[in-house]
């Protein structure tokens, strides 16, 4: 063999030597290496343990949070009864499935429905209904538990009612002198047709349209709100977070009144020109003594007293008490929450006796005839304070027949002659604190004056009329 080629080999030889040397050492290094034979144990045992789950455990659980729950009607006896859903305490569930490994990792909450069970619902009220869980897409999988897995589901019928519309202003306030007509307080519309569950509706008594305007007002004003609340008969606010209606503005009428607050005053009438009034209305006694009146306009500023009407001197008697009905304007308000007042005689120290009276004349007579009383005397009644009548006696008492305001009756006249029974005025010229009480009459007769023609009882009528007239 050449000497050359021998070489060639040689050096040939000696350099994949060396190449496989190199190798060795970087496998031999890895080996050696203990952080990186870890992980390659790891990465080992990874695999092997999926590939023997997959093997061994081909399907797993899952659990899916806030999947969405509905209540559906359709096609149950809840529907064919009439019932609507209301309400119900759930909107999402908690499940947990189990189906292919493969699978069941690719299903999230967006994926599933919480369906509520809508079975043998027949009449409204709350019923406890359980949950199913389906996939939206055919998924397949297993159910293992829900949470919660029931439901309380509010079911009602769905009417339409109408209430009338009460007013009301709660913050307003008025100036001096001035007042809310409250009867004529009123919301316009007057009414409203409300939609909304049975149950709800039949708790509703009123409804209020309200508004919380703050102003002061001296003068009637339109106010509107889009506020209407419900009430129960106990006047507790009735929830109407399910009730629809189709109005959506209200408008308020504020009248305001003009108020003034009197004394409340009486007349006593047929009383002798000398009587103490004053002294009798000591003892008279209002059970009111002041009234509230209020009027839509001014009319009342030139009142200063509120007259209740009048009684009779006479009809006063020692247990006297008598009810004033209080009358007023029918566009005036009475605003003091009484319609009637009481006067009552307080008679401490008052005493009643009877007397005989003879005195008995005729004052203001017509000149066209000449009257005699026919009645020769009077038994009266009189009371007065006990000092008083202790002396007083018969002859004190004087009974006038005052014909200045008398028109007799056609069917008393005959011919010259008129006859009639009249009411007689009692006074005593001695003490001015005693009345007579008491309904009296006495007899009397006229003939007619000489040189006055005879006429008929109609012309003899009005001849005394217009004589009572002077």
């Amino acid at each position: 063999m050449p000497k050359n080629l021998w070489k060639n080999r040689q050096k040939k030889t000696s350099q994949k030597n060396r190449s496989s040397g190199t190798n060795g050492t970087l496998f031999q290094r890895l080996y050696e290496s203990r952080p990186a034979m870890m992980a390659t144990s790891v990465a080992i045992a990874i695999v092997l343990w999926f590939v023997i789950s997959i093997a061994i455990y081909p399907t797993t659980p899952r659990t899916l949070h806030h999947v969405p729950l509905k209540v559906e009607i359709a096609g149950t006896s809840a529907e064919e009864n009439g019932l609507s859903v209301i309400d119900y305490d759930v909107q999402d569930v908690t499940v947990q499935i189990e189906g292919n490994r493969s699978k069941v990792g690719n299903i999230d909450a967006n994926n599933l429905t919480a369906t509520a069970v809508v079975e043998n619902v027949t009449s409204a009220g709350t019923k406890k209904l359980s949950i199913t869980v389906s996939g939206n897409e055919n998924e397949q999988f297993n159910v293992k538990s829900i949470s919660p897995a029931t439901v309380n589901v509010t079911f009602d019928k769905i009417e339409t009612y109408t209430f009338e519309i009460k007013a009301s202003a709660p913050n307003l306030t008025f100036a001096d002198g001035c007042v809310l007509d409250e009867e004529n307080f009123a919301c316009t519309p007057s009414t409203i047709d409300v939609t909304g569950p049975q149950q709800q509706l039949n708790q509703v008594a009123y409804c209020v349209a309200e508004t919380q305007q703050k102003e002061q007002l001296s003068a009637s004003k339109i106010l509107t709100t889009d506020t209407l609340l419900f009430y129960n008969e106990a006047g507790t606010q009735v929830d109407s977070t399910d009730f629809t209606y189709d109005v959506a503005a209200f408008s308020l009428e504020v009248p305001v009144l003009y108020q003034k607050t009197m004394d409340i005053t009486y007349q006593i009438t047929n009383a002798p020109a000398n009587f103490d009034l004053e002294a009798l209305k000591k003892r008279l006694n209002l059970s009111e003594q002041q009234i509230t009146l209020a009027a839509p306009n001014t009319s009342m500023e030139e009142m200063s007293e509120f007259n209740i009407g009048s009684v009779a001197l006479r009809d006063i008697d020692l247990n006297y008490s008598n009810d004033f009905v209080v009358n007023v304007p029918d566009d005036y308000v009475n605003q003091s929450g009484f319609s009637t007042v009481t006067l009552a005689l307080d008679s401490t120290d008052l005493v009643k006796k009877d007397f005989v009276i003879s005195d008995i004349g005729v004052v203001n007579a017509p000149a066209t005839y000449n009257f005699n009383v026919l009645t020769q005397q009077l038994k009266v009644s009189i009371i007065g304070p006990a000092d008083v009548m202790e002396t007083l006696d018969a002859s004190d008492l004087t009974a006038n027949v005052d014909l200045l305001s008398y028109s007799t009756q056609a069917g008393a006249v005959d011919g010259d002659t008129v006859t009639f029974n009249y009411t007689p005025t009692i006074t005593c010229s001695k003490y001015n604190t005693v009345w007579a009480t008491g309904d009296y009459r006495v007899a009397v007769q006229g003939v007619r004056t000489s040189g006055n023609p005879t006429v008929n009882s109609e012309q003899t009528q009005s001849d005394l009329s217009e004589n009572s007239n002077h």
